[in-house]
């Protein structure tokens, strides 16, 4: 799984990078009503994509990662093919229920296709644990997608809707440089049977999807709708900041730990798969945990270093909050879901995502008038904590996941020691230079190496043992 998580964790940090690079970049060529549009407009695109396409995505995995999976290539581009015509009637449908996003709505419903299908060659390529062309193709679309809108923004001056334009285009052309790999020969006609398995599985996980998709943008389209578009562009420029530093590397973990549990089930292999989950649940604790840590001590310096002007007395207080949100939601994502995908219970996950959506909305509805967008970001982290703990006892009707203490215990006990020289070096540098946030977290990043060494998170300490024994070894076998 290491081998598989370094790959997928390297797809993703480059591709954070990317990300990070265009929040730093656009924050400051766009001001918040402008990003804004940005902002809304992704939003509805991952509505529309999870509605339209989760069906395909969460079925790759479970129907493929098998050794004897079924070849759906050709079922799942002929849905796409068949689900086009929808394009029209998106758009002139939301224009009469929504006019206001009438002017950038049409490349938002575009991008939800291509982020769809761009999805559906990333689970290909993950259900075979072809982590290659997984690695490639998502560094390559977050490349694509910071040059293009480099352009459409800087040399074309079309503001947040050329933004959406960008990344739209990222999917379709990355798609487009893969089509060799994914499509070679040779490959089954069209499969009925497995299209209609396929909808009988998918269709409940895309409704579920679809409630955790809402669940993550609901804060967005309420606070444009009570506060205006330059709200959502603020907090929607701190929460994509917050997702290439918090979200990535758990996915990347997340993204190993499906395949190989669906591998050791179908195997009945019970007591590998619980301690396959046990490490994945350390070392998903391991990466985030001193993150969300860090990143609540250095919030406002980093603000300042990476946001523009007028987004960062608002997001320094905001990054934090959002952060520990996001915490709860990866675990929720990358671990809890598994139990609910590995036995192919899908209303099991739709409770938890109608829980969790409905008490975000209630607290959205009391908190942001009265707090504005710590109200929503408050709101946030009441809803995913509380989607965890309904979610850990909702598995317990799916696969029960090893609930073992020591590796709560471990990531705390290291976090804190990092936390407190973190702590004492930023409050002893009060400027807001590059050295003044480098240090504090190359403190950071150093102390907690050492205690993740000493208390052996992830195995670290043992696997690095193990590399010393093969490298004294293998000269004297020579």
């Amino acid at each position: 799984m290491i081998r598989q998580v370094s790959s997928y964790m390297l797809a993703n940090v480059v591709s954070a990078m990317l990300g990070f690079a265009s929040v730093v970049i656009f924050t400051r060529l766009l001001g918040p009503s402008e990003y804004g549009i940005y902002v809304i407009g992704f939003s509805i695109a991952a509505m529309i994509s999870a509605l339209l396409f989760g069906w395909i995505k969460s079925s790759i995995v479970p129907f493929t990662a098998h050794d004897e999976g079924a070849d759906l290539r050709v079922t799942v581009g002929l849905a796409f093919v068949a689900l086009t015509p929808l394009v029209p009637l998106l758009y002139f449908g939301i224009s009469a229920v929504a006019p206001q996003y009438s002017a950038y709505l049409l490349p938002a419903i575009l991008l939800a296709f291509g982020i769809g299908f761009f999805e559906f060659y990333l689970e290909a390529f993950r259900a075979k644990q072809q982590t290659g062309p997984y690695l490639w193709a998502t560094i390559l679309r977050a490349a694509v997608a910071l040059a293009l809108s480099l352009l459409l923004i800087a040399v074309f001056n079309l503001g947040g809707a050329g933004l959406i334009l960008s990344v739209m285009s990222s999917y379709f052309i990355t798609s487009l440089a893969f089509a060799a790999l994914l499509w070679r020969g040779p490959l089954k006609p069209l499969d009925k049977t497995l299209l209609r398995a396929m909808l009988v599985f998918g269709l409940p996980m895309t409704v579920s999807g679809t409630v955790f998709v809402l669940q993550t943008i609901l804060d967005r389209f309420v606070l444009a709708a009570t506060l205006g578009e330059h709200a959502a562009g603020i907090y929607g420029a701190t929460a994509d900041l917050v997702r290439q530093i918090i979200l990535f590397p758990g996915v990347a973990i997340g993204t190993a730990v499906a395949p190989i549990a669906v591998q050791l089930l179908a195997r009945n292999e019970k007591a590998e798969l619980d301690r396959h989950l046990t490490d994945s649940t350390e070392m998903l604790l391991g990466v985030l945990a001193p993150a969300v840590a860090g990143l609540a001590i250095i919030a406002a310096k980093l603000a300042f270093l990476v946001l523009g002007e007028d987004f960062r007395l608002e997001a320094t207080n905001l990054l934090p909050l959002i952060a520990l949100a996001w915490l709860f939601r990866s675990l929720s994502y990358q671990l809890l879901h598994v139990s609910f995908q590995i036995r192919k219970t899908p209303g099991l996950m739709l409770i938890q995502g109608l829980a969790i959506l409905a008490i975000n909305a209630l607290a959205l509805f009391f908190l942001v008038p009265r707090l504005g967008l710590i109200g929503a970001a408050l709101a946030l982290i009441i809803s995913e904590a509380s989607g965890v703990a309904l979610g850990y006892l909702l598995t317990r009707r799916a696969y029960p996941l090893p609930l073992d203490p020591r590796p709560f215990l471990k990531v705390g006990l290291a976090t804190l020691g990092m936390a407190v020289p973190t702590y004492l070096v930023d409050r002893a540098l009060p400027g807001t230079g590059v050295l003044d946030i480098a240090l504090p977290v190359l403190v950071g990043m150093l102390t907690y190496g050492l205690c993740a060494y000493g208390l052996d998170i992830a195995g670290i300490r043992s696997r690095l043992k193990t590399l010393r024994l093969r490298s004294t070894v293998l000269p004297v076998s020579r």
